[in-house]
């Protein structure tokens, strides 16, 4: 029996459809849960549940067609998780464009606000506003935690992507710090 392709490709096109309504039912329930959820975190937890729904999906509809072949399977499974780990970092992208872009911020901003003045806007977003934010958001994500009145990183899995992404953009010639880029 050959793999359903046309089919597992139907559920590959809707699951950020299902990432979506994931992230939604994920961040009402973490909250009333009693979590704090972050845009980031509930996305996480809907990416993870999704991705269980479609490898369940993709194994029932092609199990006939992959029981016979080990190099099927593995092939079939593969190609649904690149698949679909590239379409949950496009979903994550559009989740930081959301949140960290100051750029969509203002603009969203003066469309729900009633004519917001440059002080409100100033003071909404200084630079002191923005890093508390900023910090909020790394430990509510478990990177960073406050301990009597200091920052500690708890977690360094964003540190170590940090660093292979400096490598990365050094090989590549691009500049590693604000100071760089200017000069």
């Amino acid at each position: 029996m050959p793999v359903p392709v046309a089919s597992i490709v139907v559920l590959l096109a809707a699951s950020p459809l299902g990432m979506f309504v994931g992230h939604m039912l994920a961040h009402r329930l973490l909250r009333v849960a009693g979590r704090r959820p972050t845009a980031h975190t509930s996305a996480f937890a809907a990416i993870t549940g999704c991705a269980a729904v479609l490898l369940a999906a993709v194994g029932a509809l092609a199990w006939n067609a992959v029981t016979g072949s080990l190099v099927i399977a593995a092939c079939l499974v593969a190609y649904v998780l690149a698949l679909y780990g590239s379409l949950a970092v496009l979903y994550i992208d559009v989740v930081n464009i959301a949140e960290t872009s100051l750029h969509m911020h203002l603009l969203l901003e003066i469309a729900w606000s009633e004519r917001p003045s440059l002080g409100r806007l100033i003071e909404r977003y200084s630079p002191e506003r923005m890093v508390d934010e900023r910090l909020a958001r790394l430990i509510a994500l478990g990177q960073v935690r406050l301990v009597d009145g200091r920052y500690q990183l708890s977690n360094r899995s964003a540190l170590r992507l940090s660093r292979a992404i400096d490598f990365w953009r050094t090989v590549l010639g691009l500049p590693t710090s604000p100071g760089e880029a200017a000069g």
